[in-house]
């Protein structure tokens, strides 16, 4: 029996690693699959040992008062390796604890298999000697993410992006399409929706009194970040609803987005955004100083050139926003380069197949074959 243990600690991580487990079932029915993840993974038939994506934080200062929570989870973890010795572990992304129990499964031999890339080319960069030493097989996701781990001697293959598989598996009926419509996206997390959703609704406010028949629509992960948004949004008409993000965003006319995985999503839909970043004054005092990109957006990294505005921190402003919304909402020219634009990047992210592919060199793994 081929037994694999995975490991995702956000949102996006659980979708991606919920579409890997199936892939691999599809090819193995009887593969066991067990670790830490989300609602998603275990749905698509990992045993779920903790949901720890479910319990997701950002921010340096919130990681570090969840400190003690997440080292008993670690131990544990460890722990359980040592009692069961898994066929393979896959880490996805979440490099603050994946980077450190992939050490230890190194040291227990067992194969360590990466998939999606912290994002070493942001921050930290060094940590990519650390990840060289431990992992048997790293996974991008990112074309420009492959060659930065072979130059390091790393066995690095591109998959391609997973998110493309996700888009395509989902029927998007489009029963939001009707009317003007605007989604609001402040993320999945407590702390994001606090800081983001109030800049976000005041801007909506401003958007209505030029498109008094807009509506406004924010899709939440579940039911208790539903409850968040409804009391935040107060008064305003604000629609909410648990899910259907691939709904709204297949009507959706424009979008304002929290910086993360909603962002690439957003523009793989073809859908004019302005995306939005703000964190506790500590936190941003330190991302200023460790992180070292031009953008903050997915989408404008991979462009290579902002291509969506973004506005961060203290810029974070109705005032500042509503001017470069409105010019996106009407038929402008500026939309009309943001729509070529984002074509662009969608082009540059290859063929569906990303969760098949990485299924197989999983399989492989298990064997303990090399697979291209």
């Amino acid at each position: 029996m081929r037994r694999v243990f995975f490991v995702a600690g956000e949102s996006s991580g659980d979708l991606h690693g919920a579409n890997l487990i199936r892939a691999l079932r599809q090819v193995d029915p009887a593969i066991e699959c067990e670790g830490l993840g989300g609602r998603r993974m275990a749905e698509a038939g990992m045993t779920l040992r903790h949901d720890l994506a479910g319990e997701a934080v950002m921010g340096f200062s919130e990681v570090l008062r969840a400190f003690a929570g997440i080292r008993r989870i670690f131990l544990e973890t460890v722990a359980h390796l040592e009692r069961t010795r898994p066929g393979a572990v896959v880490l996805i992304d979440y490099p603050g604890f994946n980077i450190r129990l992939g050490r230890k499964a190194k040291a227990l031999g067992v194969p360590v298999i990466y998939y999606i890339s912290p994002q070493v080319w942001a921050w930290r960069k060094k940590r990519i000697h650390t990840i060289a030493e431990i992992v048997d097989k790293m996974l991008v996701i990112l074309p420009f993410e492959e060659k930065l781990y072979r130059d390091m001697g790393v066995d690095c293959t591109y998959v391609g992006h997973p998110l493309l598989d996700h888009i395509a598996s989902i029927q998007t009926a489009g029963h939001y399409g009707d009317g003007l419509l605007i989604g609001l996206l402040p993320g999945s997390r407590e702390q994001e929706i606090v800081r983001l959703l109030g800049a976000m609704l005041e801007t909506a406010r401003g958007i209505r009194e030029a498109h008094p028949d807009a509506r406004f629509v924010t899709p939440c992960v579940d039911e208790i970040r539903e409850r968040q948004v409804r009391t935040i949004a107060g008064e305003f008409p604000l629609e909410t609803v648990v899910g259907k993000t691939y709904e709204l965003l297949n009507g959706a006319r424009f979008c304002l987005v929290a910086s993360g995985t909603a962002t690439l999503e957003t523009a793989l839909f073809g859908v004019p955004m302005i995306i939005l970043y703000k964190v506790s004054p500590l936190n941003y005092w330190i991302a200023r100083h460790v992180v070292h990109v031009d953008h903050i957006g997915m989408v404008n990294i991979l462009a290579g050139r902002s291509i969506v505005p973004e506005f961060i921190q203290h810029d974070a402003r109705p005032e500042k926003i509503l001017p470069r919304a409105l010019g996106l909402i009407d038929d402008t020219p500026a939309r009309e380069q943001m729509l070529r634009d984002l074509a662009e990047v969608r082009a540059k992210l290859g063929t569906l197949g990303a969760s098949a592919r990485a299924a197989s060199h999983v399989l492989a793994a298990l064997k303990g074959k090399p697979h291209g």
